[in-house]
């Protein structure tokens, strides 16, 4: 026991030497972009007939949701440990903990380019994860990864008339725990991969500008949205989106 309570000691006098030459980072970031929808549809079944397949394109190309354009917005807090190697890099291993406001945008216009019709499912999360990043004088190069927790949905959807300029709209709201009644995982993982300039530091304190991409992936529906129900009840249709935005924030720096 006494020799057990001696390494515990000797491991957490090396713990403060370590983090005594490196130090805490701490760091809140606002990031506002645009998100690209990805609509996909993929039979259930593991040997799919040539009639089933041919089905699910016919049922696809119907419905046919083109990607649309939504809006992402949030903020995002870090802290982690930040280790120097020397002057000019150091390596930070930060968790991640926000808000985000997703929105997955999808839109259908006819053949005959008379109607149009849109759909907007509105996430507001929060989200939880790791950001590992490389740090080179005032550039820093990270990558985060996480899920995202919705607590509430907004779905609208809406329809157009070019020739009347007839407009109907239909809107859904689901709280946190409504939303399993939507989705079959009411999880959202992400990736992002940002780069982030230092436009102005000091020894502790740092404003930051940067850029992101990445995405929002696997959010599949309960019932996929076709046509033809014989098809779509052995059809998974997921929901993702391509993020891309800049983001504004400030560092608190190890003060070595």
């Amino acid at each position: 026991m006494k020799k057990l309570l001696n390494i515990f000691i000797i491991m957490f006098l090396s713990c403060i030497t370590v983090f005594a030459k490196n130090g805490i980072e701490i760091g809140v970031f606002v990031p506002l972009g645009l998100s690209i929808g990805i609509n996909q549809y993929s039979l259930t079944n593991k040997n799919p007939t040539e009639q089933q397949k041919n089905d699910l394109k016919s049922a696809v190309k119907q419905a046919d949701r083109r990607s649309g354009v939504g809006f992402d917005a949030g903020f995002l807090f870090h802290i982690g440990y930040r280790f120097d190697i020397n002057k000019d890099f150091s390596i930070s291993v930060l968790g991640e903990l926000g808000y985000n406001h997703d929105e997955f945008a999808f839109y259908r216009i006819s053949e005959d380019k008379k109607n149009e019709n849109s759909y907007i499912y509105t996430f507001e999360s929060m989200s939880f994860g790791i950001y590992p990043k490389l740090n080179w004088k005032k550039f820093s190069f990270g990558m985060n990864v996480g899920i995202k927790v919705p607590l509430y949905v907004k779905s609208m959807s809406s329809y157009i008339n070019y020739d009347t300029k007839n407009i109907d709209r239909n809107i859904e709201h689901f709280n946190a725990f409504q939303i399993k009644n939507v989705f079959e995982v009411p999880i959202i993982p992400y990736l992002r991969f940002s780069v982030d300039y230092e436009v102005y530091s000091d020894k502790k304190f740092a404003l930051v500008l940067g850029g992101y991409i990445g995405g929002d992936f696997g959010m599949s529906f309960k019932n996929a949205m076709l046509n033809n129900q014989s098809i779509a009840k052995i059809t998974r249709q997921t929901m993702s989106s391509f993020d891309i935005g800049f983001q504004v924030g400030v560092r608190i720096l190890p003060n070595n």
